[in-house]
C-alpha cells in the first residue's frame, strides 16, 4: 500500500453493536442511527448501508453531505436532519425526501416562506441549552404547525443535558416535558414519535426509551463505560490509525546540539512518520503520547509538523524504512487503546474519532467481533 498514513474502521463492529442496541431496547422501540460528522468518522454512506442492512429505522444527520451520503445507502429510509440546514436547501430536503427540525416560530417562519410541503420533528430544549423550542413556547409552535397544511410533524424530540453536576438531570429534564405529552396523548395530538434518548441515556435511563431512540457515539464504541443500568457488549469501530517511516537517521554533530525540548538527546536514533497535524493528529500532545514499532514503544518527539512526526527509535535497532508504526491499535504483544490515545490527545474517545481529517486514508476492515472486549478496544 502507497499510503504513509491511514486509518482501519471495523464495519463489522458497528453492526455488532447496533444489534446490541436494538436487543436492549426490543423491536417497539424505533432505533434513528445518528450519523452526524460523517459518522463519527466512519464513513456516513458505508455505515448507512452497513446499519439499513442491519436493519436501523431511520438515520439522524447535520450536513447534507452526510444526508446524501445516506440517501445513496439507504434508498427508503427516513432521514431526520438535525439543526443546521436553512430554508435554502428546501430543493435538496424535497429531493432527498428529507425531515428537518423545527426548533422555534423564526425556524418554521423560513421554512414556510419557501411553500413547499414539509415533514418536520420539533426539537425541545428540556435544558440543554442549544438547538430546540423551550417547552413555553412548545404549544403554540405545535399550534402553529398545525394550522399549516403544508407542514407535517412527524415527531417530537430532545437531547438530555449533558452537563452533569451543572444542570438538570435527566429524571428532571423528562418530568418537565410528560405532562405535556400527556396532554397531547389526551387530545389526540400526540406526534407519531417521541425521542429523547441518546447513547447515554439509553444505557442508563431504559424508561426513556419512549418511542424511538437516536444512538450516536454507542453504535461506534465511544462511550466512556458500556455498564449502567444496561450493559450492553460493544467494540470502538476506529480499530487502528497507522504511519509508515519514512526517513530515519542517527544523530550526529554535523546536526548541531539536540534542540532544548524534551526528548531529544545525542546520538539518537530518530524515525520520521508520514502523518501530522494535517491529518488530523493534535499539535500538542501529551508528554507520554508514544506509537509501537514491532512491539516496542518509541516516544514521540515534539513538535508535531503538518504532514511528520518524529519518533525516538534508539532503543529499536531493527526499525527499518517503510515499518509500520502504530498510534492506534495492536503490534506484538503490545497495545494503545482508544481511552490511551484520547489522553494522550487530552480529548475523549469521540475527540479521537472525529478528529482525523479527509487526508488520513480510511480503510473499512470486517472482523469477527469478540463480545466483552477490553474497554476501548
Amino acid at each position: 500500500m502507497a499510503e504513509t498514513a491511514w486509518r482501519e474502521i471495523d464495519l463489522s463492529a458497528i453492526a455488532s453493536n447496533y444489534r446490541a442496541v436494538r436487543a436492549a431496547v426490543g423491536q417497539g422501540t424505533k432505533i434513528f442511527a445518528c450519523l452526524k460528522q460523517d459518522a463519527y468518522g466512519c464513513g456516513a454512506g458505508k455505515v448507512a448501508s452497513v446499519l439499513s442492512a442491519a436493519g436501523a429505522d431511520a438515520f439522524g444527520v447535520v450536513s447534507t453531505a452526510d444526508a446524501l451520503a445516506v440517501r445513496r445507502a439507504a434508498p427508503g429510509k427516513p432521514i431526520l436532519m438535525y439543526p443546521g440546514i436553512g430554508p435554502n436547501a428546501v430543493d435538496l430536503v424535497r429531493d432527498l425526501d428529507l425531515t428537518i427540525s423545527i426548533s422555534g416560530e423564526e425556524d418554521l417562519a423560513g421554512w414556510l416562506a419557501t411553500g413547499a410541503p414539509l415533514k418536520v420533528f420539533i426539537k425541545v430544549d428540556l435544558g440543554f441549552w442549544r438547538a430546540g423550542v423551550s417547552l413555553a413556547n412548545l404549544r403554540r409552535l405545535l399550534d402553529l404547525c398545525a394550522s399549516q397544511g403544508s407542514i407535517a410533524v412527524a415527531g417530537l424530540y430532545a437531547h438530555l443535558s449533558e452537563f452533569g453536576d451543572a444542570g438538570s438531570s435527566a429524571p428532571e429534564q423528562v418530568a418537565r416535558l410528560s405532562p405535556l405529552l400527556e396532554e397531547l396523548k389526551a387530545a389526540g395530538r400526540l406526534p407519531e414519535t417521541i425521542m429523547v434518548s441518546s447513547s447515554e441515556s439509553l444505557l442508563h435511563h431504559p424508561e426513556f426509551d419512549m418511542g424511538a431512540v437516536d444512538p450516536g457515539a454507542l453504535l461506534f464504541g465511544l462511550v466512556s463505560s458500556c455498564a449502567g443500568r444496561r450493559t450492553l457488549s460493544i467494540c470502538a469501530a476506529l480499530s487502528a490509525i497507522k504511519a509508515r517511516i519514512v526517513a530515519l537517521k542517527t544523530s550526529d554533530d554535523s546536526m548541531g546540539s539536540p534542540p532544548d525540548l524534551p526528548g531529544y538527546r545525542p546520538d539518537m536514533r530518530l524515525a520520521v512518520l508520514g502523518i501530522g497535524w494535517g491529518h488530523g493528529v493534535p499539535r500538542h500532545l501529551d508528554a507520554s503520547a508514544s506509537v509501537l514499532v514491532r512491539g516496542r514503544r518509541a516516544s514521540i518527539v515534539p513538535p508535531i509538523h503538518l504532514e511528520h512526526l518524529r519518533i525516538d527509535v534508539t532503543d529499536i535497532p531493527e526499525a527499518m524504512l517503510g515499518d509500520e508504526a502504530v498510534l492506534l491499535g495492536s503490534s506484538g504483544a503490545d497495545r494503545i487503546t482508544l481511552p490511551e490515545l484520547a489522553r494522550v490527545w487530552k480529548t475523549d474517545e469521540t475527540g479521537v474519532a472525529c478528529g482525523p481529517r479527509e487526508s488520513l486514508r480510511r480503510i473499512d476492515l470486517a472482523r469477527e467481533f469478540k463480545p466483552n472486549q477490553q474497554e476501548g478496544e
